[in-house]
């Protein structure tokens, strides 16, 4: 009996050492036992968070040319109790109001508050007009043009008066003092902000007066090389909208191309051309300090009434505006969407449409057949092709 409790004892104290053995500190942490792993084997590595993709904040813009209002046009939008404009730009409405950016320039003062409606040679546009660009999504306006002192310098301060009593909208080109016309003009949405210039070659020989310079807005080397200055390091782009050429000239004229290229050098990196009346080429342009720009030359008539088949079509600028992950800008995928003004006899049914919502039968019915014809698909399309190459959008 004394010998079986002796054996009993031993083996209870075995069985304890195993126990004691088989649980040491590191696996009562580890709840499992491991083997350290032997020399050269690779250790999984630990899942690492995910990093997303840089998405790069966009702006979207779009760009016309001359809202030129003559007397058929304001009358054929006349109302028993003022003028309406909206039909007349409801074809292209959507393109517009869908943009971020959308600009276009006025082609005369808007000072019916203080003087009648009128059209060529002195323009002044019914303030309704005005109205109705907004309306359509106009939020960037030009005044800065050679008819801008048609009416002198108290139709100029109207102007500006009615521009500033529009929310949300920049008019650029006209101005009410020097502290006005020296103020940066900052265009900002998504993140990004673009600054805003405009010039003229002139005024159709409407001297400024002399105690106020200010008041429109001349193409100067001097001038704009200050300006550009005073945007730079406020902005992320410069655009530069540009009053020039010869009229009715589907070319680009050698001073057209040697401002290009100055406002290119100088940090200009969009560069908007309206005067003509008809379009002309857009092409990027590569400085020798390595600045690079965009330059549509002439984007035409936005709305007219001349009578050359040729002003009847237009130009829509579209792109998009990147900012890169460095804070670089990216200017990409700029195209030309041809647009056409239309009326008819007896100036009826003005309206502007995209060319790709046009037709024959709408081009037979122009009334400029009766001046200057044909006025067909097939022209206005080769014409688009002809001046602005892979660059016209065709289609939707």
């Amino acid at each position: 009996m004394k010998k079986r409790l002796q054996m009993l004892t031993v083996f209870l104290s075995a069985l304890l050492l195993i126990t004691l053995c088989a649980c040491s500190p590191a696996d009562k942490e580890a709840g499992t036992a491991t083997e350290p792993p032997s020399a050269g084997e690779e250790q999984p590595s630990k899942p690492q968070p995910s990093e997303q993709p840089y998405e790069p904040p966009t702006m979207s813009l779009v760009a016309v040319g001359d809202n030129l209002i003559h007397n058929t046009v304001f009358m054929a939008a006349k109302t028993g109790g003022g003028y309406d404009f909206k039909a007349m730009y409801a074809p292209v409405r959507d393109l517009i109001e869908s943009a971020d950016f959308a600009f276009v320039n006025q082609e005369a003062p808007l000072a019916t508050d203080i003087y009648a409606a009128s059209g060529y040679p002195n323009f002044n546009t019914p303030q309704e007009a005005g109205r109705d660009l907004v309306a359509t999504g106009f939020n960037v306006i030009n005044e800065a043009n050679n008819h801008a002192m048609d009416k002198g310098y108290k139709a100029v301060l109207s102007t500006v008066e009615f521009w500033k009593g529009q929310s949300g909208v920049i008019m650029t080109g006209m101005y009410d003092s020097e502290q006005d016309r020296d103020a940066p003009q900052i265009f900002e949405k998504n993140g990004i902000k673009v600054g805003i210039l405009s010039y003229t070659y002139g005024t159709n020989g409407i001297p400024l007066p002399a105690d106020r310079p200010y008041l429109v807005s001349l193409i100067d080397k001097a001038r704009i090389r200050r300006d550009i200055g005073a945007l730079q390091g406020k902005c992320d782009l410069i655009i530069a909208s540009m009053h020039w050429g010869a009229e009715y000239n589907l070319g680009v004229t050698d001073e057209q191309k040697e401002l290009a290229r100055f406002l290119t050098e100088e940090g200009v990196g969009l560069i908007i051309g309206h005067h003509p009346h008809v379009i002309e080429p857009a092409e990027w342009i590569e400085a020798e300090n390595g600045n690079r720009a965009f330059c549509v030359y002439s984007l035409g008539n936005f709305i007219s009434s001349q009578q050359k088949r040729v002003t009847m079509l237009g130009g829509m600028l579209k792109l998009t505006i990147a900012k890169n992950e460095d804070g670089s800008i990216s200017i990409e995928n700029p195209g030309i969407l041809p647009i056409v003004t239309h009326y008819e006899k007896n100036g009826k049914n003005y309206a502007v449409y995209p060319l790709y919502e046009y037709n024959d039968e709408l081009a037979g019915r122009h009334a400029v057949n009766a001046y200057d014809k044909p006025i067909s698909m097939d022209y206005l399309t080769g014409t688009a092709q002809e001046v602005y190459g892979s660059l016209a959008i065709l289609k939707r």
